[in-house]
Order: C-alpha cells, then sequence, then structure tokens
C-alpha cells in the first residue's frame, strides 16, 4: 500500500510569513499525508515562544509526525545552557527524542541529529554527521524488519544542491552515505540551505531529497516550497509544492530543473 509523506523543512517559526503558515495549515489539512517529516530549524531563535508557535501549527495537522533538531533550535543567547543542555528546549516543546524512529507495515524512518552545540569554527551552523551518531542510526537501520522502505531525516544536506554547488555539506558525508547505503536506505530527506533539489545517488539506489524553507521569509531565490514523497512498490517518487504568492501548487519540474 502506497505512504504519502509531506517533508517540511527549515519553519524558522519567529520569522514566519503568516499568510504561508496559514495556507499551508490549509494544504495539509485538505489532503493529509500518512507521516509529516520535518528536517529541522523548526524555529528561528529557539526562544519557547517560537517552539510554541511551531508545536501549534504542526499539532493541528492530524498525522504522526517525526522531527529532528537544525542548528537554529538552540540557543544563541544562553551559551552555558546551549553547552549543558543543548535540547532542553526542544524535549520540552518537540519531543523527548532528537533522533526518532517511525514504523509502519510499509515504512521505516530514522531520524539523525546533525546539529552541533558548538566547535573549533565560529560558525556553529555547520553540522556534522558524529561516529557515534552514525553508529546509532546504522544499529537502528540494521534492527528494522525486511521489507520495510528506509528513509533517514537529517537537516544538513549530504550533496550540493543544483543551485548551490559550493555549498558545504555535513561533516562526515561521505562516510554517512556509505552507511546508509549498506543498510538499504532509498530515500534521504535533509534541508537548511533552503534550496529545494532532488539527486538520484545511483540507478536504481538512494534519492537524496532537499527541501526549501516551508514557512520563512528567509526566501534564496526559491518560493516557500515541501515535498510530497509517494512510496510505492520499494520506490519513492516527489512532488514539489510551492508557494505562488496565493496558493500551493504542484510545480511542474524541480525548482532546480
Amino acid at each position: 500500500m502506497a505512504r504519502c509523506i509531506a517533508h517540511l523543512s527549515d519553519l524558522h517559526f519567529g520569522a514566519e510569513d503568516p499568510a504561508v503558515v496559514a495556507a499551508l495549515a490549509a494544504d495539509l489539512s485538505l489532503n493529509p499525508p500518512d507521516l509529516l517529516a520535518i528536517s529541522g530549524d523548526l524555529t528561528q531563535q529557539a526562544r519557547h515562544r517560537e517552539f510554541i508557535a511551531a508545536m501549534t501549527f504542526l499539532r493541528a495537522i492530524p498525522v504522526p509526525m517525526l522531527a529532528v533538531p537544525g542548528n537554529h533550535d538552540m540557543t544563541p543567547y544562553d551559551i552555558i545552557e546551549r553547552f549543558t543542555d543543548p535540547y532542553g528546549r526542544w524535549r520540552r516543546h518537540v519531543a523527548p527524542e532528537t533522533e526518532p524512529v517511525f514504523t509502519d507495515a510499509e515504512i521505516a524512518v530514522v531520524g539523525l541529529n546533525t546539529a552541533r552545540r558548538g566547535g573549533l569554527s565560529l560558525n556553529w551552523a555547520r553540522g556534522r554527521v558524529s561516529r557515534s551518531r552514525l553508529a546509532r542510526a546504522e544499529a537502528k537501520l540494521a534492527a528494522l524488519p525486511d521489507g520495510l522502505f528506509r528513509i533517514v531525516v537529517a537537516h544538513h544536506p549530504f550533496v550540493a544542491p543544483a543551485l548551490a554547488p559550493a555549498a558545504r555539506l555535513v561533516g562526515n558525508a561521505a562516510p554517512a552515505l556509505e552507511a546508509f547505503a549498506r543498510q538499504g536506505v532509498g530515500l534521504v530527506l535533509t534541508g537548511h540551505l533552503h534550496l529545494g533539489d532532488i539527486r538520484p545517488m545511483a540507478e536504481g539506489g538512494m534519492l537524496l531529497v532537499q527541501a526549501a524553507t516551508a514557512t520563512s521569509t528567509r526566501l534564496r531565490g526559491t518560493p516557500n516550497a515541501y515535498n510530497r514523497i509517494i512510496v510505492e512498490d520499494g520506490r519513492a517518487r516527489v512532488l514539489i509544492r510551492a508557494w505562488d504568492g496565493s496558493a500551493w501548487r504542484d510545480s511542474p519540474a524541480p525548482l532546480t530543473a
């Protein structure tokens, strides 16, 4: 039986467009997916009121949800909190887990947290797949029952999109992709760059899908958009829903075509 996944990313509540938010809620409610998969940056500055607004929007869609944090979902103001309890606000408002798992009779979705609380670089927005996180993700994938279509959701991209070929990738992207391939992952969903992109890794292999920003005003030359993904018979088909200023419409081609 086919499954429909709505892949949203970079909501950035605190810098959201209210008209886009309202229209997106209506669009998702009119044709509900089987799962909401959110690849990070629910908030702009990890303020409590931003988390509350984001979760009010998401919980109004009556379907299961899986979300992973982005770099904006840790406080940039309270450095002590950022290093001692970086995901305290996430756990309070979103979910106990930062690397959740969703399974049903057809699909298995594994969350991978690529956000970092800090680093030697002054740019703490950079993501990384640590060895411990990758080992946990691979163990979860290996433990899944046979026959499920396997999906990984993370915030930072593993390949550069066509519209930004020099974009910085998540740290340890190559070993992560190798691990996903070993475990038969068919789909990897990411965001962060606010640029949609659909990239097959190999014929019949993994499909790497990036989402534009769903609801924020922080556009980077492309409209607000999200991905509707149909998984059926072991294959994934991606449909882009883009905001044209008055309505959500199917994009006739990938935004990077």
